[in-house]
C-alpha cells in the first residue's frame, strides 16, 4: 500500500458538487508536477468518472458519505490521485470490459467508466483496506 501520508488531501461530501471542486484541488496540484495539457484533461475526466460513480453507487440515498482525495507529485511529469471513500466494497478493476461489437443497444448497462478510465489514466490500481476502496490513478508525461 502506498505512504498516504504524502498525499495532499480533500474531504468533501459525496455529491455532485463536490466534482467540480475536487477537480480544481487535483489539477492545481498537478500542475505543478508539470504534466502535459493532454495529461491534465485526460486527469480531469478520468477523475470526474470515478467521482461520480462512487457519488451514484458507493452510497445509498439516506445514508450519504464523503470521499476523500489526495495527490502527490512523483518527480517531474509523473501523478499520483487516491480517492477513497467508505461506502460499498467495489473492484472496478475486477469486472471484464463491455464487448465493443456488441451493438450498443443490446450491451448491459455498466462498464463503459471504468473503460474510460484505464484508457485515459497510466495506472489504475484498486484495493480495499482499512472499510474504505482506494481507487489509484497514475499519469506519467513524456
Amino acid at each position: 500500500m502506498i505512504d498516504q501520508n504524502e498525499f495532499e488531501w480533500l474531504i468533501l461530501p459525496a455529491d455532485l458538487p463536490s466534482v467540480r471542486r475536487f477537480q480544481e484541488f487535483v489539477v492545481r496540484g498537478a500542475q505543478t508536477a508539470c504534466l502535459c495539457e493532454e495529461k491534465l484533461w485526460k486527469l480531469e475526466l478520468a477523475l470526474e468518472e470515478a467521482l461520480v460513480n462512487v457519488i451514484r453507487y458507493a452510497f445509498s440515498a439516506a445514508e450519504g458519505g464523503s470521499i476523500h482525495v489526495g495527490y502527490r507529485s512523483e518527480g517531474p511529469g509523473r501523478f499520483c490521485v487516491i480517492i477513497r471513500d467508505t461506502g460499498r466494497a467495489f473492484d472496478p478493476l475486477s469486472h471484464s470490459a463491455p464487448d465493443l461489437d456488441v451493438d450498443v443497444r443490446l450491451r448491459p448497462d455498466g462498464g463503459m467508466g471504468i473503460l474510460f478510465i484505464r484508457q485515459l489514466a497510466d495506472e489504475v490500481v484498486y484495493e480495499r483496506a482499512d472499510g474504505m476502496n482506494h481507487l489509484t490513478l497514475r499519469f506519467l508525461s513524456g
